[in-house]
């Protein structure tokens, strides 16, 4: 029986819908559809070998059954199927193995196997194939009734594969440019500069008045890390914290050196986000910063939230989101705005590291109300948010896999789509590089906001 939710596959006004559901013709016809592998020199850049060999991820994997997070969820499965039409890539694709309690099974097989599992039981390109059409985003752990969280059984099973080098060539490349440059997109300290130079002009421009968004500032009070893209890509989020720390008339800066709020190694392995997390801690130490202002990025928010504060807090050093800051400014009145600069109808979608792993809800919703004329909630949010369909480092932009992440952020777009909403907002970085894709691709009547361009859209300055 096929669950009701996928026929909103048949209300895509692209008119792709019956193309793609023809592809689907038996219930593993996903395996092979992700993004592709990283070459061997990328790998090397990022600190691992490329080694396929399935005795090593015998030997590791049958050491998880010391985390009791991972036995637990390994034991506890009823098989009652709840999670099903709860996973975005099970509705676009209808492939079992391409749903929470699928892709638990595919390894589940073998952890019952124990100390008899053998090389022999093994199918490496499946395991790497649907852990990699897994976005991480936690939703179906909302529904299970065990609380069986797929994404961390995930976040096991990509650590074993980054160590043998079976990562997407996308996050591999990615991460290789964070060792380089401290940030995603690989911008060395002269283009930061630029880049930003130019968005300073464009607010003098438009305001009149010289709002500073000062770079490697000696002592300054607060650290701001953005995303890399809203430095190169998402301007108008980066004047919005401009404006408000203008405003606010705050000491900050932000360093060329971690110009980055996302955090790849969420997708990949411990070590990584670790590494990475402790390069935001060392360069606020190194400045003397006695706050960090974290910009819009869902999963970066996420792993700021559960590794980075405890790292800054041994250094007496706070950490905040630029939600919290701003929330908080326009209920004191520190700030002043007026929302009908933004005169249209606003639908807000919860990202799903800030909804389900960030602990972010309630703040970016005050702060929109206050910065619009009006805003509509869709059917599913807050922890029921449906992902984008290209997290977990599945932003690639891959001919044969583009498509696939298309429908699988339909569903996201759909409930938004279905509101009346004029513009989605979104503050995560990978959705607003993906939005704007499926909402083309499907050929929806929808615009794509961060919510920090609207504060600055709004914000008197």
């Amino acid at each position: 029986m096929k669950p009701k939710i996928r026929d909103i596959l048949l209300k895509s006004p692209s008119g792709k819908a019956e193309e793609w559901l023809a592809r689907q013709k038996n219930i593993e016809w996903a395996n092979g559809l992700n993004p592709r592998l990283a070459k061997e020199s990328t790998v090397n850049e990022i600190g691992e070998k490329k080694h396929e060999d399935p005795d090593h991820f015998r030997d590791r994997f049958v050491g998880l059954r010391d985390s009791k997070a991972f036995v637990n969820f390994m034991e506890s499965c009823t098989r009652c199927g709840i999670c099903l039409d709860k996973c975005h890539f099970f509705i676009s694709t209808g492939d079992v193995n391409n749903s929470p309690v699928g892709r638990a099974n595919l390894v589940r097989k073998m952890y019952r196997k124990g100390n008899r599992l053998k090389a022999s039981d093994i199918d490496l390109k499946k395991i790497y194939s649907y852990y990699y059409q897994c976005t991480e985003c936690r939703r179906c752990s909302v529904f299970c009734p065990q609380g069986i969280d797929q994404a961390e059984i995930t976040r096991n099973i990509r650590d074993i594969l980054t160590e043998m080098g079976m990562v997407p060539d996308y996050v591999a490349a990615t991460l290789a440019q964070v060792f380089k440059t401290g940030n995603n997109m690989g911008l060395n300290p002269m283009a930061i500069g630029s880049a930003v130079d130019f968005v300073k002009e464009e607010m003098k421009e438009e305001t009149g008045k010289d709002i500073d968004i000062p770079l490697d500032k000696p002592k300054a009070e607060i650290l701001l890390i953005p995303s890399s893209a809203d430095i190169m890509v998402n301007n108008d989020t980066l004047k919005g914290y401009a404006k408000v720390m203008h405003a606010l008339k705050k000491d900050w800066t932000i360093s060329t050196a971690t110009a980055e709020a996302a955090n790849f190694g969420t997708f990949a392995n411990e070590r990584i986000l670790r590494q990475f997390g402790d390069m935001v801690v060392e360069e606020a130490v190194k400045r003397g910063a006695k706050e960090v202002v974290w910009g819009e990025c869902g999963h970066g928010w996420r792993t700021a939230n559960n590794y980075v504060r405890y790292k800054l807090a041994d250094h007496g050093i706070a950490l905040q989101h630029v939600h919290q800051i701003t929330d908080r400014a326009i209920e004191r009145g520190q700030i002043t705005v007026d929302r009908n600069k933004n005169d249209d109808l606003f639908n807000y979608h919860d990202p799903c590291n800030l909804a389900r792993g960030g602990n972010l809800v309630n703040e970016p919703r005050k702060v929109l109300s206050a910065v619009v004329r009006e805003t509509v909630e869709a059917e599913y949010t807050k922890d029921k948010t449906f992902c984008c369909g290209a997290g977990g480092g599945l932003l690639a932009d891959e001919k044969e896999w583009n498509e696939s992440r298309a429908w699988a952020g339909w569903p996201a777009v759909y409930y938004s789509w279905k509101t009346g909403a004029n513009t989605m907002v979104s503050p995560c970085a990978i959705d607003k590089a993906q939005f704007p894709f499926v909402i083309g691709y499907h050929k929806v009547d929808l615009k794509m906001k961060g919510l920090m361009d609207l504060v600055g859209f709004a914000i008197e300055v």
